[in-house]
């Protein structure tokens, strides 16, 4: 049975890694032609709708739970990250992105013993670290922190400080859940009320977009955002707000994996080193997390 109960979560956090492979790849390109703040409220309607259909043909039941203040945690977040992600993303490099919203482990850690008073385990304070030097030195070739993207990079930084806000909302609401169906409610409640709330900025910055914009945006929303998040949100509800941090992080590694595959980057040593050290720090924290939590 523990070995199950460690193995199921890793299983679904790959999965959702992969899916969130190709999410800052996408969102560069779109920004190329649209503005942030659209990318980030439409893909969350895309998102919200295959999740509600999804429901209807389950035969789960639909509800809102605005009340719940897990739920007010979780969208207030998720509103907060994808403004400093997507605009950030227009100021900086993909790789700053991805490593400095990547520090959102970091930050749960230290709401969680600061701000939450919970205990912090050892073995989570040195899985993140392990974790966070295992992104370090996968995008260290690309990385060009301060200069003219610095505007960009301190977003990225709010996106990764407000994602453990996220993290830690969901994963308190997603323990408590007895089911599937209650887990993909929460999640629908998220992006429906996270896109209303983000539809004035959006309306406020409009942009133009190609019918191949059009492809990307139903993609960037049916995989890297309803797809991803449902599987985070499986392994979330059977681990620690930690271990479900460094789950997000495996992304990482297939981001680089898709840019091997099909855009023909090299795979250097670092990049090596980095994956095998993040897949470490999630093994580690998972350990024994589903029993400890």
């Amino acid at each position: 049975m523990r070995d199950r109960s460690t193995s199921m979560p890793l299983l679904f956090g790959f999965l959702a890694a992969f899916c969130w492979g190709t999410h800052s790849v996408i969102v560069r390109y779109l920004t190329g032609d649209m503005q942030g703040i659209t990318i980030a409220t439409l893909r969350l309607y895309i998102a919200a709708a295959a999740l509600f259909v999804l429901m209807k043909l389950l035969r789960f039941p639909v509800s809102g739970r605005l009340t719940d203040r897990n739920l007010q945690i979780a969208v207030g977040s998720t509103v907060i990250n994808y403004i400093c992600f997507h605009i950030g993303l227009e100021h900086t490099s993909a790789s700053n992105a991805m490593m400095l919203e990547n520090t959102a482990p970091f930050f749960v850690l230290l709401i969680l013993f600061l701000l939450a008073g919970e205990t912090v385990r050892r073995r989570d304070i040195f899985a993140t670290l392990v974790a966070l030097a295992g992104v370090f030195l996968t995008v260290i070739h690309d990385i060009d922190i301060g200069g003219e993207g610095l505007q960009g990079d301190m977003l990225e930084i709010a996106a990764g400080l407000s994602w453990a806000g996220f993290i830690i909302g969901s994963s308190r609401a997603l323990r408590a859940s007895a089911s599937t169906a209650e887990r993909v409610n929460f999640l629908l409640n998220v992006f429906i009320c996270s896109a209303i709330l983000l539809t004035p900025l959006m309306l406020i910055y409009p942009g133009s977009a190609t019918s191949n914009d059009i492809m990307l945006l139903v993609l960037l929303g049916l995989f890297p955002t309803a797809l991803a998040y449902y599987l985070w949100y499986e392994a979330a509800a059977r681990v620690s707000a930690v271990s479900a941090a460094l789950l997000f992080i495996l992304s990482v590694i297939f981001t680089f994996i898709n840019a091997v595959l099909f855009l023909g980057e090299n795979l250097s040593a670092n990049i090596l080193i980095g994956a095998v050290l993040i897949v470490a720090g999630v093994i580690i924290t998972s350990t024994g997390s589903a029993k400890s939590s």
